[in-house]
């Protein structure tokens, strides 16, 4: 199959597969890709498409690799329910099928998936979904308040002394900092 002839038909299994993503399409909703989510999501469709017709060896860990970095980047989603996994051997699925020529086979399977909305083109209007965020206040958000980092206390070291009597060698405790620095907010007057 010629590479353009590929990318075509690939780029119709990548468009029924990701709009059928629950997870995508939730991060779109719920504003998790910013403003121009669902461009990003439509931009996201011909990144799939393109890179798996013009990678010679990809596979299912390279793709799911792909999709988890650009849905943690693009839509600041980490999908803990595997799906990337399952949409990355979908996709491999499909693509192992059309570079072998069974292009009535793929088409035979992706009529046999149910019917699903096609959210992701250009000009959709997606329901954008408020995130309740009942985490700040009222009054936290009226009363931008300054931070003000407080200095750690240096590392402390105390020596102490062995159990063993003959022993030469010097211990040195060390109270280990976690890494933390306390922060406190300063009201504006």
């Amino acid at each position: 199959m010629a590479n353009q002839s590929l990318q075509n038909e690939f780029r119709v299994v990548v468009e029924n597969v990701l709009n059928r993503w629950t997870a995508l399409r939730l991060a779109v909703e719920h504003g998790m890709g910013g403003p121009l989510g669902l461009n990003t999501a439509i931009e996201l469709i011909d990144y799939v498409t393109s890179y798996c017709t013009e990678n010679k060896n990809v596979d299912s860990i390279d793709l799911r690799e792909v999709l988890e970095e650009i849905m943690d980047q693009e839509f600041e989603t980490i999908c803990e329910d595997d799906s990337t996994h399952e949409i990355s051997n979908l996709l491999i699925k499909y693509l192992m099928k059309l570079k072998e020529g069974k292009l009535e086979e793929v088409h035979a399977e992706l009529n046999l998936m149910t019917p699903c909305e096609k959210w992701i083109i250009s000009g959709a209007k997606i329901k954008f979904k408020q995130m309740d965020d009942s985490s700040e206040s009222e009054d936290d958000e009226a009363n931008q308040e300054e931070m003000e980092v407080e200095p750690t206390p240096a590392l402390s070291s105390t020596e102490i002394n062995p159990s063993t009597g003959g022993s030469s060698t010097n211990f040195i405790e060390e109270s280990i900092d976690p890494g933390w620095t306390p922060v406190k907010g300063r009201r504006r007057r």
